[in-house]
């Protein structure tokens, strides 16, 4: 991970372009239907737990107030859930696959927290057709950042499958965790 992100600091305006030129060609291909897929889950996903009576089942996956951290699931599991539909449809390389799909969530979940907390403090508070904006673009750049990562990436860990699975559950695991049991802290208060 630490290569990736050396790489990144010192190649910021090339990996922008070629980013940006990979998001949109990979959103032009075969993944559209993905993208569009994850995107509507997860607009589906901000409601679903109201909408199941406040089920505690569906308030692990699902915000259950109006929270940063809470919001970040709008992202997480519809990407996991449509990450998994589009490995079983087109049949990549298990390990690498599920490797650069996590990286690209993680780094998709930064881009939200980064650009909420930044758009909010410079205007003073936030603003709801922003956040939708914001969802959809941190769908289309989680999409986008894995597809890069899996041209770039040469991490001897994408062939351990502990190591890939472990990620993804103990990111789930802190989702369930948190939403029980929130920390003290900005992140994850309720606006």
């Amino acid at each position: 991970m630490s290569h990736i992100i050396h790489y990144v600091t010192t190649n910021f305006k090339k990996i922008f372009y070629t980013v940006c030129t990979e998001i949109i060609s990979y959103i032009q291909g075969t993944a559209l239907h993905f993208v569009l897929v994850a995107a509507f889950l997860g607009t589906l996903n901000h409601f679903l737990y109201f909408l199941s009576g406040q089920s505690p089942i569906v308030a692990l996956f699902c915000p259950v107030n109006e929270s940063v951290w809470e919001h970040l699931k709008l992202l997480y599991f519809p990407f996991l859930f449509v990450s998994i539909w589009e490995y079983l449809s087109l049949h990549p390389v298990v390990l690498p696959f599920f490797y650069c799909r996590y990286l690209g969530v993680l780094l998709g979940m930064f881009f939200t927290v980064s650009v909420f907390y930044t758009y909010s403090g410079i205007l003073g508070r936030n603003f709801l057709i922003l956040d939708i904006l914001l969802f959809y673009s941190s769908v289309i750049f989680s999409f986008g950042m894995s597809e890069y990562i899996s041209g770039k990436t040469r991490s001897p860990h994408e062939t351990e499958p502990g190591f890939v699975v472990s990620l993804w559950l103990i990111t789930s695991f802190f989702f369930f965790v948190f939403t029980c049991f929130p920390p003290d802290l900005p992140l994850f208060y309720s606006a």
